[in-house]
Order: C-alpha cells, then sequence, then structure tokens
C-alpha cells in the first residue's frame, strides 16, 4: 500500500504519529522543494523507515552504503571487513547488529551511528514546503540499520525540542489563548523533559497559554510548542477559548450565587459537591543534546 501527500495537509509530526499509533512498517520518502528566494535552489530526498511504528533508519539515498561508510569513517573497521560481513550476514539481520556481534563495533559506536541517523529526521522538522509517499511493501534496508530503533512519536518530540521557528507551526501548534487539558491518568512512557512537565502541571482545562507563560516566565511560542508536544503524546488536549469563556461565565455565576435570596430553596448536589481545584506542583537525554550541538 502506498499513500502520498504534502505538508500542506499533514504536518510531519501528526505523520508520525499516525505511524506508530497503526504500527505501520515501511519506506516513508520525503521530498522538500525548492525554495524560489534562493538562487540555484533544489529539491531534495529522505527516505525513512519505520518497523511496527518505531524508526529505524534513515538515509539520503537508496544505495545502502551509507552506514557502512559511516562506520569506516570512525575507523572500526575497513571497506574489506565490511563486504566480507555483508558476505556472511544473516537474512534480515541489521548490520551495525551483526557487526557488533562480530566484535567490529560496540555499543556506544551503534548508539552514535543511530544517533547521526535521526538527524535526517531533525532537519526535516525545520522545512516549511515538501511532499511525502509512504510505501508499506518496501522491504527494510537491512544494511542501513544499526539494530536501534525508537517509537516515531518520540523521535517527533525530540525533533521538536530543537526546533528552532515554531512559527512554521503556526497552523498545528496550540492558540496561545487556549488551555490544554490532562486525558490520562497514565505517567507515560515516553521521556519528557523537565519543561514539559512544568506544563503538564498546569493542564486543568482552565488556564490559558498565555497565563501559563506568564507564570513560567517563558516565551509563549516556547509554551504552544511544549504543549503541542504533550498533545502529540496523547496526554492532554486542547481546550479552545470560546469553551474557556464559558467555563469562566459558569463559575461567576456560583460565585454570585446569593444563599439569602433562595433561602428556601435546596442547594443542588453539584453545587455542595464542588470544591477548588489547585495546581500539582541516558541515553535519550544525551541525544537531544547531540541533535541541538548539531542544528
Amino acid at each position: 500500500m502506498s499513500s502520498s501527500s504534502s505538508f500542506n495537509d499533514f504536518s510531519l509530526a501528526e505523520l508520525f504519529k499516525y505511524i506508530e499509533e497503526r504500527k505501520r512498517s515501511g519506506c516513508l520518502t520525503v521530498c522538500t522543494l525548492p525554495d524560489l528566494k534562493i538562487q540555484q535552489s533544489k529539491s531534495r530526498y529522505f527516505y525513512l523507515w519505520f518497523h511496527q511504528g518505531s524508526f529505524v533508519t534513515a538515509t539520503s539515498n537508496l544505495k545502502s552504503k551509507s552506514l557502512a561508510a559511516s562506520i569506516i569513517r570512525q575507523g572500526s573497521t575497513s571497506q574489506a571487513d565490511i563486504d566480507k560481513i555483508i558476505a556472511t550476514q544473516p537474512a534480515k539481520k541489521p548490520l551495525g547488529l551483526h557487526l557488533k556481534t562480530q566484535g567490529l563495533v560496540g555499543a556506544e559506536e551503534l548508539n552514535v551511528l543511530f544517533a547521526n541517523q535521526l538527524k535526517h529526521v531533525r532537519k526535516l522538522f525545520e522545512i516549511q514546503k515538501g511532499v511525502f509517499k509512504f510505501d508499506s511493501k518496501a522491504n527494510l534496508p537491512w544494511n542501513e540499520m544499526t539494530g536501534l530503533s525508537l517509537g516515531a512519536i518520540q523521535v517527533a518530540i525530540m525533533a521538536l525540542r530543537v526546533l528552532k521557528r515554531w512559527e512554521i507551526m503556526s497552523d498545528v501548534i496550540p492558540h496561545h489563548s487556549s488551555a490544554i487539558a490532562d486525558i490520562t491518568d497514565n505517567r507515560t512512557h515516553l521521556h519528557l523533559n523537565a519543561f514539559e512537565r512544568q506544563v503538564w502541571e498546569f493542564a486543568n482545562g482552565r488556564i490559558s497559554l498565555n497565563d501559563i507563560a506568564t507564570e513560567l516566565q517563558q516565551p509563549i511560542l516556547l509554551v504552544q510548542g511544549a504543549a503541542y508536544r504533550l498533545m502529540l503524546a496523547n496526554l492532554v488536549d486542547e481546550i479552545p477559548m470560546v469553551r474557556i469563556a464559558n467555563i469562566h461565565q459558569k463559575n461567576a455565576e456560583l460565585d454570585s450565587w446569593n444563599p439569602k435570596i433562595i433561602a428556601s430553596t435546596s442547594v443542588p448536589d453539584k453545587i455542595k459537591d464542588i470544591k477548588p481545584q489547585t495546581l500539582s506542583s541516558s541515553f535519550l537525554e544525551n541525544l537531544v543534546g547531540f541533535l541541538r550541538s548539531h542544528a
């Protein structure tokens, strides 16, 4: 099955979320469109592979030699050794894992190689114009795989953390006047950073992102970005301004309730039960630092 569209219809983050939630496998081909403001600007192609909803590798070509070239540049082994290993490589086994089994690369080297592959993903989140195609029948490129993988949503969140220009996401991030509401009791298997958890603490559906930014003394775009990442992780929902206004109106009506005027009327159970709500007060981390340092 093959499907295609443009970033005018879907953001890359939404696409990653779809891939993980549907546990999709295949190749995502992304073509960036030329920037007409830059002379000699050309389209560029990137190829990202997923297996059952997890990101496994990325390349800028389909020659299946990128990982081997990176390993040789590290000085881990030679081209001749790589060729011998590939000739004896078991079917459907990642090259990186096979090299590790043979003692030619170590675990830390594989981590670095995988981080370098994720740099391709980070770059894609900076583009504004592009088209994509997802081919679920594409075979996995075993010679480009380290053997490491990461959930597509976590990859998107990490890439968004180092995004420099949040204004390019203005069509998808929550509005600054909206609030966010917690929609799960799960404290999440995802690795959130301290700032995302701070914003999450305000997810009671009544405080606008503007007010959260003021409380945290942070730029509104950074708060909107953190809120969007929480939405991407299915931890919160956006509560639009109209709904917030309705909540404030209902609260005002309750505050104006005068028991002397309606003393003969029994107090509804719902009003009796109302109580003031209060706010509750390392590889992936290193990987985010690596991506930021190479931004």
